[in-house]
């Protein structure tokens, strides 16, 4: 694989997995594993291949297969993931299989989008109780209404704005 980059580089070792339909017949499932590496200047798709689904063995392998394709490993000094137990557990996760591999310690970038998403959660379960139903009423109300919303002046969400009287209690996050 030819780089559009230095070979000194330090880098950032990307990577997020996806189910999606097989190439081969449009309807199973294949787990498939975005990788690309960035640093100054620099951004590079190493590539999307096919891996073993859902554990941090297949992550890991599948990843390093690609870095050390690219003759990579001496530039990886971070890598940046969403906080899956299959990336993040502390003996058989892939960025601690990632580390072993390439002999170094790196620096964990996970994803703030996906740890926001577990503050997000601990708040709501610490106000609301926990919830074990994909679609919560609360947030199915503010889906359904969010194209009427007004966005230009956000202002705090007060609780009577998600009564249960979605007709007369208008929602607004704007004046």
């Amino acid at each position: 694989m030819s780089l559009s980059f230095k070979p000194e580089v330090p880098l950032v070792l990307h990577w997020d997995g996806k189910l999606l339909p097989s190439l081969a017949d449009g309807r199973s499932l294949k787990e498939r594993v975005a990788i690309l590496v960035s640093g100054e200047d620099t951004e590079e798709l190493l590539g999307v291949p096919v891996s073993a689904y859902g554990t941090g063995l297949a992550v890991a392998e599948t990843v390093l297969k690609l870095v050390r394709e690219s003759s990579l490993e001496g530039n990886i000094i971070r890598m940046a993931f969403d906080t899956t137990a299959a990336n993040t557990g502390m003996v058989q996760g892939a960025c601690i299989r990632i580390e072993s591999a390439l002999e170094k310690p790196l620096v964990w970038l996970a994803c703030r989008h996906h740890i926001l998403e577990v503050v997000l959660k601990d708040v709501f379960e610490a106000c609301m109780g926990p919830s074990s139903v994909p679609n919560i009423a609360l947030f199915k109300r503010l889906q359904n209404r969010w194209p009427i919303i007004d966005q230009s002046r956000p202002q705090p969400l007060t609780p009577t704005a998600l009564s249960s009287d979605e007709e007369a209690t208008p929602l607004r996050l704007g004046h």
